[in-house]
């Protein structure tokens, strides 16, 4: 009995808390390379990421911080990124929220689940297109931030896997 009692007081809250403070607090900067892309600094971009910055700040009000830029390849590959910084407590239904709220934007079909293999990350994509060009959005969340991504030229497994490296570079955390 005194195991049993042990292991849901202590074992519980260890479970569940261990991501939320290995998350959060995070940080975010945009590096100026990715992998093959380059952050795309032309007036054209930057003005772009700032309108998709001031959008995450008004759908993301409680956010520490919000981020976006624009990066591309030497060979027309783009990928747009954007998210935001702060406490989020349930990351399952955030990223399902923030799907919904992409899918309009970006006529967006069924949301497929990405497992992450982190606990407490909670990742979805889906297949669309922005003017007749089909694109693929991620978004992964946590419960300390939020990154999404347009990718063109790729196919979902690979624009997960490439969201997961983008994140890697972004989002910094102290735990």
């Amino acid at each position: 009995m005194l195991l049993l009692t042990i292991a849901c007081c202590c074992g519980c809250p260890a479970y569940y808390g261990v991501p939320m403070v290995s998350q959060y607090p995070a940080n975010a900067t945009l590096p100026s390379q990715v992998a093959d892309l380059e952050l795309r600094q032309d007036d054209r971009s930057t003005q772009a990421a700032r309108r998709l910055e001031s959008q995450m700040r008004q759908e993301h009000l409680l956010a520490d911080d919000t981020f976006a830029g624009i990066y591309a390849t030497s060979a027309g590959k783009q990928v747009t990124v954007f998210g935001g910084t702060g406490f989020r407590f349930a990351p399952s239904a955030d990223a399902d929220s923030e799907i919904e709220r992409l899918t309009q934007q970006y006529s967006l079909g069924q949301a497929q689940v990405v497992e992450t293999g982190i606990r407490g990350r909670h990742e979805r994509c889906a297949v669309g297109n922005v003017d007749g060009v089909g694109v693929v959005v991620c978004t992964s969340v946590d419960h300390g931030s939020i990154t999404s991504a347009v990718f063109t030229g790729l196919s979902v497994d690979d624009s997960a896997r490439l969201l997961g490296t983008m994140r890697r570079q972004i989002v910094s955390t102290n735990g």
